[in-house]
């Protein structure tokens, strides 16, 4: 499995700040002037720099592609979405001119349009898990360009099907809110709860976990050849759970000996014992789960949007930290989760 990560930030969207771009360089210069690269190497210089002074963590909310081979799932609809339908439709046409392309289609204009070039080889037959629908994880929903082709299928998974389709119909319900209304699109989508038993498709299989957050949120734990996948995005562990029932026992089980666990992370520590209830989780907490669940591959997710890309490499480095305090005897890799970036499973 390839999974590629389309947007990885929590609540709202966050582009880089002029403040952290320059800050950024201003790190990278003091490295240049210490090494002095030769001018014809700046290329394999700045390929060196480690990621800290590098990589933007990006400031999309929510969404995950995962791939085996020609077979796709995509994991909730954020606003890295957007981007992701443009990679599928694979063609030059921005997300506006999709929008006024179907307007022409259906009448609401008299003007002449051309047709898509190789518009047969444009059929997508697609399928959408959803944690839950908090506005973070479907505001990108109305901007994924393959609804607005004819011929596209759409199949929806979540906790509550009918609930994931009132909550995209709303905002889609009226054009003050957006220009198409969601009845109106072209694609043909159809929506579902996602079966206890667990869901076989293509290549996947899907098992899920119900996890404590305000509205609820499913984890999702998917199979294929050989390797696993749990992506556990928008929970929390509540102070005063205990026992069998607890969610740390529940989730420890879901993930356990996985090959690679994507995580919400949003705060700090410190910070997260001052939002109980809020339904978010911190790394430290999540990678000593992990680590005793035998996980192989511990990605940070979900960050909180007023962090700092500096804030968050340094969560990475205490977390790295705390993981080799706690045990010596199992290895786990732990990383960022960055919006562009594709990892191996």
């Amino acid at each position: 499995m390839i999974v590629k990560f389309w947007g990885v930030r929590g609540s709202i969207p966050s582009p880089p700040t002029p403040t952290s771009l320059k800050e950024r360089l201003l790190d990278a210069l003091r490295v240049a002037l210490e090494v002095k690269p030769n001018p014809s190497a700046i290329g394999d210089f700045l390929d060196n720099l480690p990621d800290r002074l590098v990589s933007t963590i990006g400031g999309n909310t929510p969404c995950l592609e995962v791939r085996q081979g020609d077979d796709t799932l995509i994991i909730d609809a954020g606003t890295g979405i957007n981007a992701l339908g443009r990679q599928l439709t694979n063609d030059d046409y921005d997300p506006d001119a999709e929008r006024l392309r179907y307007l022409i289609e259906t009448q609401y204009h008299d003007l002449p349009v051309s047709p898509y070039p190789d518009e047969t080889e444009k059929i997508l037959n697609l399928n959408l898990l959803f944690t839950h629908t908090h506005w973070d994880h479907i505001q990108g929903f109305p901007f994924f360009t393959p609804i607005y082709r004819p011929g596209t299928t759409l199949d929806i998974y979540g906790a509550n099907g009918q609930q994931i389709k009132e909550a995209l119909s709303l905002q889609q319900s009226t054009t003050s809110l957006f220009p198409v209304l969601l009845e109106n699109v072209p694609a043909k989508i159809s929506f579902h709860d996602f079966p206890p038993e667990g869901l076989k498709i293509g290549p996947f299989e899907i098992e899920s976990l119900a996890l404590p957050h305000p509205g609820g949120s499913l984890a999702f734990k998917i199979k294929s050849q050989g390797k696993t996948l749990v992506f556990a995005t928008d929970y929390e562990f509540a102070g005063s759970e205990a026992g069998a029932d607890s969610t740390e026992l529940k989730l420890s089980r879901f993930i356990d000996l996985a090959d690679v666990f994507i995580s919400d992370t949003q705060y700090t520590y410190l910070e997260s014992m001052t939002k109980e209830g809020w339904g978010h989780s911190s790394p430290l907490k999540v990678a000593e789960m992990a680590l005793h669940a035998g996980v192989k591959q511990f990605f940070l997710f979900h960050y909180d949007p007023f962090y700092s890309d500096r804030k968050l490499f340094e969560m990475l480095e205490r977390t790295l930290s705390y993981t080799n305090l706690l045990s010596s005897a199992h290895s786990m890799a732990i990383n960022l989760a960055i919006e562009g970036r594709e990892i191996v499973v």
